[in-house]
Parts: structure tokens; sequence; C-alpha cells
């Protein structure tokens, strides 16, 4: 029992992040199998699967997000401190993002992974197939894409500058 008690958080986010991927991955073989027969525009997914799907998708990008904003706020705040008790430490200077990284617990990177690998094949498959695809292809694509965005922002604006 102390080891179930010890390993409950890695339990729980294997059992989420595996069912992201099963759910997903049956998004896309039924998506990428599915040869237009002239009758639809899209192959059909039943509701349950296409519900679970996109809170899935929705839920992991929001965690993720949001896991990754605290800890640069974070890291921003332990540094503006580290300054104000070194006078003289020079306050232009981005933080570093190493230390971000360094403080992400090992099931947000898991999940950032995840969240990023099902991502991109799931933009990899909108690519492809078009206007055959599911509007939750496309919609999960384009999350994917804003996500993308967000966090090249923050990994962007973290360079420090060159002197």
């Amino acid at each position: 029992m102390d080891f179930l008690r010890q390993q409950l958080f890695n339990i729980i986010a294997f059992v989420f992040l595996g069912l992201f991927v099963a759910v997903w991955s049956s998004v896309l073989l039924r998506v990428g199998f599915w040869v237009p027969d002239g009758r639809t525009v899209a192959p059909p997914l039943n509701g349950a699967l296409v519900t679970a799907a996109g809170v899935l998708a929705t839920s992991l990008s929001s965690l993720t997000a949001s896991a990754l904003g605290f800890t640069i706020a974070e890291v921003r705040r332990d540094e503006e401190v580290r300054r104000d008790l070194q006078p003289g430490a020079d306050a232009g200077v981005a933080f570093n993002p190493a230390e971000v990284t360094a403080r992400l617990s090992p099931r947000i990177v898991a999940a950032v992974v995840v969240y990023l690998a099902v991502g991109l094949l799931v933009l990899l498959l909108w690519l492809v197939k078009g206007t055959a695809s599911t509007d939750l292809i496309g919609a999960f694509a384009l999350s994917l894409l804003g996500w993308l965005l967000g966090a090249a922002g923050v990994v962007f604006q973290t360079e420090k500058p060159v002197s």
C-alpha cells in the first residue's frame, strides 16, 4: 500500500497520458485510413470519441501551458529577489531557461512531450488529408499551433541578449 501511496501522482499521470494517446491514436487511425467514398466528406466518428478526444486535448493543453507559465513566473520571481539582494546585478538580463526546465517535474516534461508528439501527428494528418479530415482534427491542429506559438514566444523572449 505504501508503494501506491508514494506513486499515486505518477499512476494518475500515466493513466491520463495513456488515455490521451489511446483516444487520439484511435482518431488518427480512423481518419488516416479512411478513404473517401463519395457519400461523406470526412470519416464518421461517434460522439463519445469526439467528446473524449476534445476534452483530453483541451485539458492537456491547458495543464501543460499553465504548468510552464507558473514555473516561468516562479523562476522570474526568484531571479528578481536575487537581483534585489545583489546590488549591481544586471536587471536587464533575461532569465535562464535551463532553470525553468530543471524545476519542471518529470510528469510535466512527459506531458509536454506527449502533447507535442500527438499534436504534431494530428497536424501532419490534417495537412495531408485536408478537407477529408474531421473538424476535430482541424480544431486540435489549430489548438496545437496556438500552443506552439505561445511556447515559442516564451522561448524566444528568454534568449539572452548578445553583448
